[in-house]
């Protein structure tokens, strides 16, 4: 529940920097803020103005020295009164901070606390609330561009702009219901259908961008498999465009999962080179292994490479037996030499996604990060498509399409109270997305997986 008692928290990330903020919102902010401060000249504070100043604790002691700021309630982001002390940004400095300020009696921020303060107080929608925790975790421009056009309300007025159409029908339900003895228009009735339809269509519309959204958000698990000395370190290396992994042309280097973040096209990678797969008496290349066989298992996305200038050894035999055809790019590396085995060979074994690269001279790498788009994106959306990203929002529109298309399906034949039962779910089930309809548990389901200070 929403309580009106004072809230701080340190707003910037844990650790060590130039600046730290710590933020308090509620309506007791700006006095009990201004009593931690002391501005190097006497001034009558504004808000929106950064003063420069020392910070102290209620005994007057020193703590440090730094810039604060007041925006009045309810021009801020919580609605509320809101204080920042932008501190030097040092552990010991902003607990020292945080410990006076909560002997004046301010509590510790709950996660997400701020950001469900702006939307109780009408600053921003539930969509939005959402959209800040996405465009502080965006791993590519992409995500951050979608989480952005959130932020701005584009996807809030979308759904609204759908419920009031599906509201409208019900509106013309309802009033059949209420008034049966008057003789409605047909031609209202079948508005009020074609209204229906169309907002089916837009909603399907919506849903068919949530791979994408998703992958663009979450990025994709990808493993890169293969036996020993296939290449595996060097096209991670080339992939990442930094030293990341050991080559050399020892057998087992690389015993563990390395896990490296990558963007292709756009596309987050969860990129992770794994131990060359083989019969091994290494006790903890063996654990490097197994390790690698499970993550195989949970991968979006298995870059299988194998050295064409070999033939196929058991090892590889082995895997091209055990990966998914649907989500395995196989990697014909080493082109740079005579090539022993080809694609054809790889096509027949039931591989649609086949790729040759040399990693020791960089050739073929675009070819490949073009299958890896190519396998994702589907290239049918334009630059302003408005992406669905979050699986709750997905759930909601699943949940309302469905409603939809049954009161489409028995328009002619089911009662109209009926029909305004399973239109009254579908509205209420699209509000959950903006905010327009919740309920104190959904609130904390969403906000518990903010960071304090947000």
């Amino acid at each position: 529940m929403y309580t009106l008692d004072t809230i701080a928290a340190v707003a910037t990330p844990p650790g060590f920097g130039g600046i730290g903020i710590i933020r308090i919102s509620g309506e007791k902010a700006a006095a009990l803020g201004a009593k931690l401060f002391n501005p190097k000249r006497k001034v009558a504070f504004s808000p929106g103005r950064m003063y420069f100043g020392d910070f102290t604790d209620s005994k007057g002691k020193h703590i440090d020295t730094g810039l604060f700021v007041w925006f009045k309630s309810p021009r801020s982001f919580t609605g509320e009164d809101v204080v920042e002390f932008h501190c030097h940004g040092g552990i010991v400095i902003l607990q020292t901070m945080l410990r006076a300020i909560f002997d004046l009696g301010v509590r510790l921020a709950e996660p997400g606390e701020f950001s469900k303060r702006a939307f109780l107080n009408g600053r921003i929608d539930l969509a939005q609330a959402e959209s800040i925790s996405d465009l502080i975790s965006a791993s590519s421009n992409k995500a951050a561009e979608i989480a952005r056009s959130h932020y701005r309300g584009r996807l809030s007025a979308a759904i609204e702009a759908i419920r009031d159409k599906v509201i409208s029908v019900l509106a013309w339900i309802e009033a059949e219901i209420d008034y049966p003895e008057a003789e409605l228009d047909l031609p209202g009735r079948d508005k009020a259908a074609a209204t229906l339809e169309q907002q089916i269509t837009v909603l399907e519309g919506l849903q068919s961008t949530y791979q994408e959204g998703k992958i663009y958000r979450d990025g994709v698990v990808t493993v890169i498999l293969g036996s020993p000395n296939v290449g595996k370190s060097s096209l991670l290396n080339i992939l990442a465009g930094e030293e990341r992994a050991i080559v050399t042309d020892i057998p087992g280097t690389t015993r563990d999962v390395l896990e490296v973040p990558v963007t292709i096209r756009g596309i987050p990678l969860r990129l992770a080179d794994t131990a060359g797969i083989r019969e091994s008496g290494d006790v903890i290349e063996k654990i490097g292994i197994e390790r690698a066989r499970k993550l195989a298992e949970q991968a979006d996305l298995i870059l299988l490479i194998l050295d064409t200038s070999r033939p196929l050894t058991e090892e590889d035999d082995l895997l091209l037996q055990n990966v998914s055809r649907d989500n395995a790019i196989v990697v014909l590396n080493k082109t740079d030499l005579p090539a022993v085995i080809d694609a054809g060979e790889i096509a027949a074994r039931g591989f649609q996604h086949i790729t040759e690269i040399s990693a020791l001279q960089e050739q073929g790498i675009e070819a490949l990060k073009d299958e890896i788009e190519n396998l994702f994106i589907s290239g049918k959306f334009s630059p302003d498509t408005t992406f669905i990203s979050n699986q709750r929002h997905y759930q909601a529109l699943v949940t309302a399409a469905g409603l939809l298309r049954q009161v489409a399906a028995n328009w002619e034949t089911l009662p109209s109270d009926l029909l305004a039962l399973d239109l009254r779910q579908a509205w209420q089930a699209l509000g959950e997305i903006t905010g327009a309809v919740w309920t104190d548990d959904l609130l904390d389901s969403i906000f518990q997986r903010f960071c304090l200070g947000k």
